[in-house]
Parts: structure tokens; C-alpha cells; sequence
């Protein structure tokens, strides 16, 4: 009987810890958020894309976890969203990709609302099965005491081939019948995050 009190104590003790402030970090407002990509096909013609559902978080101590639905990609075209979802990113597979880096959250805290910020952020983004080192610069705003606003201070372009994705893209071309599609792509977003305690 003692063993089983002593096990309860200990699991409150254990959910008390995580919800504790000490675990306070910034969360994705998914409604405020856009992460969008550009496809070039035919060479020339350009088309911009986005994703729909976006989830993440930066800690205090400024580790970066952010998680894309490619599920909830959206190019304004349902068919073309299908083939997408089955013959590109294979959803049923691999349904998310997955950006994991640091930044450093001091600069961050010591910025006044309205007051901006460029710095750089080092990581891993997983997507396909496969892991590659990713970097771009981030420009921060502070929106107010508890929301700051991300972007990509320049795009970061994406190789399809390095991602195992080069079939796929390939796949998609001969059923849109077209005589090229790129494999480099663009990518921006535009996150807003709140401090939640």
C-alpha cells in the first residue's frame, strides 16, 4: 500500500514539474502563420503554394521544434493537391516534415515591442525519411510583451533531389504532362509565436 502511494505521489510530483513556469515557451499561432513554397515548371512559370497546418514551439532556452502537415498542402487545385500529397511527399508514408534548431532567446528577450532583429538559425529538417543540416537567417519582430513575429529574411531553397523526392517530382511531370518541373524550390514563411506560462 505504501509502494502505491509512494508511485502516485511521485507521478504528481513528475506532471507538476512539467507544468511548471520553468517550462514556459512560445507557441505557433497556426492561424497567424504561413509557410509557402514556389513550384517552376515549363522553365519559366512560376506557381506559389502553401501548407494549411502548421504546429511548433521555441523553448526559453531557444531549442526550435517546428512540424508541417503535408497533408494540408494547398496549391488551389484539389487535383493537383492529390497528386501532391500521393506521388510527391507519399503522405500516407511520411506524413510530416520537421524542422529541429537553436536560436539564441536572450537577443530575443531583450528586444522592445516593435524593435526588430536579424540572426541566424542553425538545425535539421526531416522530411521523406531523410535528415539534412538547414540554415537561414531569421528576421524577428516583437509584436507585443508576449508575440513575436518570424519570417525568413531571405528564401531558403529546398533541393527536391536531396530529400529523396526526385522520383516523385518526376512522377508528377509525366501525369501533368510537362516538359520540366524544377527540382529547386523555394521556400518563406511568416510564423507568429505567443509566450504561453
Amino acid at each position: 500500500m505504501k509502494k502505491i502511494h509512494r508511485l502516485s505521489l511521485l507521478s504528481c510530483l513528475v506532471a507538476t514539474f512539467f507544468v511548471t513556469p520553468a517550462y514556459a515557451q512560445w507557441q505557433l499561432e497556426n492561424d497567424h502563420s504561413n509557410l509557402d513554397f514556389i513550384s517552376i515548371k515549363k522553365t519559366s512559370i512560376a506557381e506559389v503554394h502553401q501548407f494549411k497546418k502548421l504546429s511548433g514551439s521555441v523553448s526559453d532556452e531557444g531549442d526550435i521544434h517546428l512540424l508541417i502537415d503535408l497533408s494540408s498542402v494547398d496549391t488551389q487545385n484539389d487535383i493537383r493537391n492529390e497528386r501532391l500529397k500521393a506521388m510527391l511527399f507519399e503522405v500516407a508514408q511520411f506524413p510530416t516534415a520537421e524542422f529541429n534548431g537553436n536560436v539564441d532567446m536572450s537577443k530575443v528577450d531583450a528586444l522592445k515591442v516593435g524593435e526588430t532583429l536579424d540572426m541566424p538559425v542553425n538545425g535539421k529538417l526531416s522530411m521523406h525519411g531523410v535528415v539534412q543540416d538547414s540554415k537561414t537567417i531569421l528576421h524577428v519582430v516583437k509584436l507585443s510583451g508576449n508575440q513575436i513575429q518570424v519570417t525568413t529574411k531571405l528564401p531558403i531553397i529546398l533541393n527536391a533531389d536531396s530529400y529523396g523526392l526526385a522520383a516523385g517530382i518526376e512522377k508528377l511531370r509525366e501525369a501533368a504532362g510537362l516538359p520540366v518541373i524544377s527540382a529547386a524550390v523555394p521556400v518563406t514563411f511568416d510564423l507568429v509565436f505567443k509566450h504561453l506560462v
